[in-house]
């Protein structure tokens, strides 16, 4: 992709690597703004190395990622690439989505032929290198015509990324976010099966859930896209996206468990960044008793919690 008189232009991929140049490939993920999602990463990393790949791991970071985090998420398999923010101008002041067009910065990996883009609140089950064998831009749908850039596969160029710059302020993004802007700019994209990129939220809380926790248990889905609170914000005993109306489509007991799978086989070095703070925790509580007080007819809030995080 390259811009030609103030006009994109899509140029078809070649088929297949030249005989001669052996192509890097990565995994990537980006952390910016805060250290909400280290614990993430360092699960994600875990779970990525458990499938086998022999892919890089290459995680951009920006100033706000201390150095503690940086080297635990080393010790996990990251490689480390500094970044600065980029800005949404459409985002509110602090709000979420502030700073998350820093994912265009993907495009910068120069060093690789192609990326496996995956979000942090992501753990991959199966080994995902065959997504390498598709073009850019490959994921899974949203809906019907808009895909997820949660997992994405993208191919680094300075003239994509250039182009993005300079149509910064006038590509209008349908959601406010990185998702949107992506969507407006690759509207040819190429779909992968859903269970690659497996989303945890439905609207049918029966016949849809005893599917998906068919699926969770399985060894269809090959990764497990966490969406509401993350499992780490969470005690291990259940998903405490049962207690927050709203919430509740998001929900589901066996992705937790899944995670926590993944958890378990870290570190304990690296399970440190998986704590909560005492004002988390506090939120926890007050969650749980609204639910209490609301009858939520799931009766998660009637369950004791055991995670020992609770004392940590």
């Amino acid at each position: 992709m390259c811009v030609a008189g103030g006009k994109i232009e899509l140029n078809p991929p070649k088929v297949g690597p030249s005989p001669t140049v052996k192509q890097r490939e990565a995994y990537a993920t980006v952390l910016h703004s805060s250290e909400a999602y280290v614990c993430g990463a360092i699960a994600l990393a875990q779970s990525l190395a458990r499938t086998g790949t022999t892919r890089d791991l290459v995680l951009l970071a920006d100033s706000s990622i201390s150095l503690r985090a940086r080297r635990a998420l080393i010790t996990s398999g990251w490689i480390i690439r500094d970044t600065d923010r980029i800005h949404n101008p459409y985002a509110k002041k602090e709000a979420y989505n502030e700073w998350n067009y820093t994912k265009l910065r993907l495009w910068q990996l120069l060093g690789y032929h192609k990326v496996v883009f995956i979000d942090s609140d992501i753990i991959v089950l199966k080994n995902l290198d065959v997504l390498f064998g598709f073009p850019q831009i490959s994921a899974i749908s949203n809906n019907a015509w808009r895909f997820n850039s949660g997992m994405m596969l993208i191919k680094p160029s300075n003239c994509t990324f250039n182009m993005f710059m300079e149509n910064i302020d006038e590509i209008v993004p349908y959601n406010g976010g990185d998702q949107g802007f992506l969507n407006e700019v690759f509207t040819w994209w190429h779909r992968w099966a859903s269970r690659v990129n497996y989303m945890t939220n439905w609207n049918n809380m029966t016949e849809e859930m005893e599917m998906k926790n068919r699926i969770f248990r399985s060894d269809e889905v090959y990764g497990i896209h966490y969406l509401g609170l993350k499992p780490w914000l969470c005690y291990r005993d259940y998903d405490c996206n049962w207690n927050v109306k709203g919430n509740q489509i998001f929900a589901n007991d066996v992705a937790n468990e899944r995670w926590w799978e993944i958890h378990d086989s870290m570190a304990p070095e690296l399970q440190r960044f998986c704590l909560m703070d005492k004002g988390w925790k506090a939120r926890l509580k007050k969650d749980r008793a609204s639910a209490k007080k609301a009858q939520f007819e799931d009766k998660h809030w009637m369950i004791k919690i055991k995670d020992p995080r609770q004392h940590l």
